[in-house]
């Protein structure tokens, strides 16, 4: 019988072929918490279900269809909970379930980097970092978003492709803007609504990874509403595709 694995996982990003990367939340947390600083974030490539044409009328058959149909509608940024089956290093999933619709969306070689992200990385240069970090506010001075920058690093490494595979972890971004800013969202959207989530579970994010064609540093913006005013603007002025119905 195969080794089974079940917990709870970020959907970091789907590759070329057909895998999908899957980020621990619980080591996430550890590493965010500074319970466990060398807990392990690398992401696991995770194989989408197989449905057998003659199965299908099956109890077991309906169940394999329903995780494939789940795992289907998987985007970068989602949580699932996930029971994984393992072939020696090889998983698959068993069983999937959406808990959270939070987007990660990638933008390589992007131009007209927005002022707040510049001036991020101008106060990094002055202090002599390689990063640094801001929080955003709207027209109506209420918090946003946070705004991470990163030098860029000397090749073979590239930093961007580097937060897309996981091996510079974003995870623990993202547990640090749950944990601060969890009850903040943008008020002066006219029809801006609460998420629905329980008030345990964090809001539905909208993470931005923004390679600038012309600029020194990469962008890792958070913004705290996913379907917000900020979330939609950033996507249209960096050519990002909208939220699917459902998202």
């Amino acid at each position: 019988m195969e080794p089974t694995t079940t917990g709870r996982f970020r959907v970091l990003d789907r590759q070329p072929d057909g895998t999908i990367l899957l980020v621990d939340l619980d080591e996430a947390t550890a590493a965010a918490t500074g319970e466990d600083p060398d807990a392990d974030l690398r992401p696991i490539a995770v194989s989408p279900p197989v449905v057998a044409d003659d199965a299908a009328e099956t109890d077991a058959g309906d169940h394999d269809a329903a995780t494939a149909e789940t795992v289907d509608e998987l985007e970068p940024g989602y949580v699932v909970d996930a029971e994984l089956a393992w072939d020696d290093s090889d998983a698959s999933f068993l069983a999937c379930e959406i808990t959270n619709r939070t987007r990660i969306q990638y933008a390589d070689g992007v131009t007209g980097i927005f002022e707040k992200a510049k001036e991020t990385w101008h106060d990094a240069q002055v202090a002599g970092e390689a990063m640094n970090s801001a929080v955003t506010y709207s027209t109506g001075k209420e918090p946003n978003g946070v705004v991470y920058v990163f030098a860029k690093q000397t090749p073979p490494r590239d930093l961007f492709e580097e937060f897309k595979t996981g091996a510079t972890p974003i995870e623990p971004l993202i547990q640090r803007v749950n944990a601060h800013h969890d009850g903040d969202q943008e008020e002066n959207d006219a029809d801006a609504t609460a998420d629905t989530a329980d008030d345990d579970e964090p809001q539905n994010r909208a993470v931005f990874v923004l390679n600038p064609a012309d600029e020194e540093f990469v962008v890792v913006y958070i913004v705290f509403r996913k379907d917000g005013m900020l979330a939609q603007t950033v996507r249209d002025t960096y050519g990002l595709p909208a939220l699917r119905t459902g998202d």
